[in-house]
């Protein structure tokens, strides 16, 4: 019998980049298409002047926001089977909001979000109170909302019926007090008046 290198309950994920001209990033994964990273087109980054990105691909933040997105569909799916949860459909979007004065001019700060508004749209005639334990087994089971959750990202999660638009259920983290997007929306009005 061999031996194995990591117990059986362990997921392994490889993933190789290639870096190639301004910005330009390829990821490969065995047996899968290769996928592109870059900076959007006029997104200058200072010293040297010729690292501007071509918007040819997707930033690293949308590949996350597109891998939490991904993740946690996946996760609703197991979880709604699970609990015997009955829906036609899920659709998401999410918006983020990063301080990235770390990356560019004050090399004092970590860059960072400041906000994650993540809405789910469910097309289903559950209860609330369905959509409520749906929601909180999958966000217990989703290893991309566990990694936002480690580094205590602001989060706000809004489950919507498909059919109204109405929110069933919401759930917030790390948002305690005045939520981070109108505390900068407040300085972005107090900059320009």
């Amino acid at each position: 019998m061999s031996e194995q290198e990591f117990p059986a309950y362990i997921g392994i994920t490889d993933v190789t980049t290639q870096s190639h001209d301004q910005m330009l990033v390829e990821a490969f994964m065995e047996g899968q298409h290769s996928i592109m990273a870059d900076e959007p087109k006029g997104f200058d980054i200072g010293d040297p002047p010729d690292l501007i990105g071509q918007s040819r691909g997707w930033t690293p933040v949308h590949y996350q926001l597109a891998a939490l997105s991904m993740c946690t569909s996946i996760t609703i799916t197991v979880v709604a089977r699970d609990q015997g949860f009955a829906y036609r459909n899920l659709r998401t979007g999410i918006r983020s909001l990063i301080d990235i004065r770390g990356f560019f001019f004050d090399l004092h700060l970590q860059p960072k979000f400041e906000q994650v508004n993540y809405d789910l749209w469910l097309d289903t005639d559950e209860s609330d109170e369905r959509i409520k334990e749906l929601a909180e087994e999958s966000d217990r089971r989703c290893p991309q909302l566990g990694l936002f959750h480690l580094a205590q990202i602001p989060l706000r999660v809004r489950w919507h019926r498909e059919q109204t638009g109405e929110v069933a259920y919401e759930q917030r983290f790390f948002l305690d007090g005045e939520e981070p997007e109108a505390r900068l929306r407040r300085e972005a009005s107090e900059q320009s008046g």
